[in-house]
């Protein structure tokens, strides 16, 4: 298998780490406003704007196809960080308590349900993106979002005031 064969189990986990980027604080994506010395905060609005134009231009998606599957795309992606959400909670409610063996297993199973409920999200939501998109431009969209994460990492570790690292075109 190549490095970037996109397998079910390499898709679900870029979607897991997109929903925990989503929770993130933002204030790494701010960036400085040297104009008016300020800073831009994070915008939700305009990071799904942004996912959106990436993953149309990137999947070849036409507008037709881009309006019948974002409305779809979006929904899942507010019911999986729901379900992380909670997850959360959960985690934030033990954090600094000494947790038993029993309660640590009840921790991770509840981790592993949360996990399963967001595998049976996804294999739902295909079969809905199945009937708006064909199966070719979905695995397109599918690898378009985890080079979109990936960049999106990428500039975060850089921080917002280094420069872009410079593009070698020698591959």
């Amino acid at each position: 298998m190549k490095r970037t064969d996109i397998t079910p189990g390499r898709i679900i986990g870029m979607a897991l780490t997109l929903v925990l980027i989503l929770a993130m604080p933002f204030g790494a994506m701010a960036q400085q406003n040297k104009q008016e010395n300020r800073r831009r905060h994070f915008s939700p609005e305009e990071f799904r704007k942004h996912q959106r134009e990436y993953i149309t231009s990137k999947a070849g998606l036409t507008q037709e196809e881009a309006d019948a599957f974002f409305p779809l795309f979006f929904e899942l992606q507010n019911k999986k960080f729901a379900l992380e959400h909670e997850a959360r909670k959960s985690i934030k409610k033990e954090r600094g308590v000494k947790m038993n063996e029993e309660q640590c297993r009840e921790f991770v199973n509840k981790m592993s349900e949360v996990k399963i409920d967001i595998a049976k999200l996804e294999k739902e939501y295909t079969a809905k993106y199945l009937k708006v998109i064909p199966a070719c431009k979905l695995l397109g969209v599918q690898h378009a979002e985890i080079t979109f994460q990936r960049d999106l990492m990428k500039r975060m570790m850089r921080g917002p005031e280094r420069k872009a690292p410079k593009q070698d075109n020698k591959r």
